[in-house]
């Protein structure tokens, strides 16, 4: 099986270090290794020719020199790939050593899924273990559009660094670089459309590094916003599900109750002046969406 792995890295040195040598050490090599620098103000480009000079069969440098955000990175490494098979690392993140080996024996297993995805790890900015994406109950298999378009997944989080043919990612369309959120989940939606049957390798096989300085790190009315554009952008999509089986429309509420919950914890953990009262008006506004009782985030606004 001839697979590229591209990474994208912006301002990232010692973590896209990490990364790069995470792929190299794979018991299984990819064909190749795409590694793009958006336009990086460290000295992330002279790393990755370093790479590229030390592993010239493996590793191709695109060295970038107009930061476009994520989005646009990676739709670098959907125009350059040639490996049959293509799975996306960001520069922050790591793979274990088994995990191309485990999701090519998966492609290969008697369902013949189309695409195959992992177990991963969620650690600190030290890379120090925190929590297990599914960690209680296994992921489902097979179609998982339904799934994707209301983060009906474990931990309302998306499977990440997915193994998909190359041929199927760009008939999905390339990423929007519009988005300065949720750009992963808007290209899953459309993934989701074009790949039958996904496979899931039960494994603990990548690490997703939580470190507070990405994209992610956003408010929650950009969250909000950001998931009433994804409504919007596929309302056609969502209008048919609905008629077909409904439960789109709820699902995408319950989330958007769980980013305010989330919001209402953390801005109580955090103790600042008037953190109650704006915490609570977070858990009021998710009431809004889904009358969901959090007692994590309760118990947060109202301990001593």
């Amino acid at each position: 099986m001839n697979v590229t792995v591209g990474i994208t890295s912006y301002n990232q040195r010692d973590y896209l270090i990490a990364a790069i040598d995470s792929v190299l050490a794979q018991t299984y090599l990819p064909a190749e290794i795409l590694i793009v620098d958006d336009a990086s103000t460290d000295d992330s480009p002279q790393v990755i020719s370093a790479y590229a000079g030390r592993h010239p069969d493996i590793v191709r440098p695109l060295l970038l020199t107009r930061n476009g955000g994520v989005n646009a990175a990676r739709n670098h490494i959907l125009n350059a790939a040639t490996g049959d098979y293509l799975a996306f690392l960001d520069g922050d993140d790591r793979w274990l050593p088994g995990k191309l080996a485990r999701a090519a024996a998966r492609l290969d297993a008697a369902d013949r899924p189309d695409a195959v995805f992992d177990n991963f790890v969620f650690t600190d900015a030290q890379g120090q273990p925190q929590f297990v994406w599914a960690a209680r109950a296994r992921p489902p298999e097979g179609p998982l559009l339904r799934q994707v378009i209301t983060l009906d997944l474990p931990r309302t989080t998306l499977f990440r660094s997915e193994l998909v043919p190359t041929a199927l990612w760009r008939s999905a369309g390339y990423y929007d670089p519009s988005f300065r959120i949720y750009g992963d989940w808007d290209m899953r939606i459309r993934q989701a459309q074009v790949v039958g049957r996904y496979g899931y390798v039960d494994a603990v096989l990548s690490e997703y590094r939580r470190h507070g300085a990405g994209l992610s790190a956003q408010s929650v009315d950009s969250h909000l916003a950001a998931v009433d554009r994804v409504e919007a952008k596929y309302a056609s999509l969502i209008a048919h599900m609905e008629a077909d089986a409904g439960g789109i429309h709820a699902g995408l509420r319950r989330w958007r109750a769980k980013l305010l919950q989330r919001a209402a914890y953390n801005t109580a953990a955090g103790r600042a002046r008037g953190c109650r009262r704006q915490a609570l008006a977070y858990y009021r506004r998710s009431l809004a969406y889904a009358p969901a009782l959090d007692a994590r985030a309760l118990w947060q606004i109202v301990k001593p």
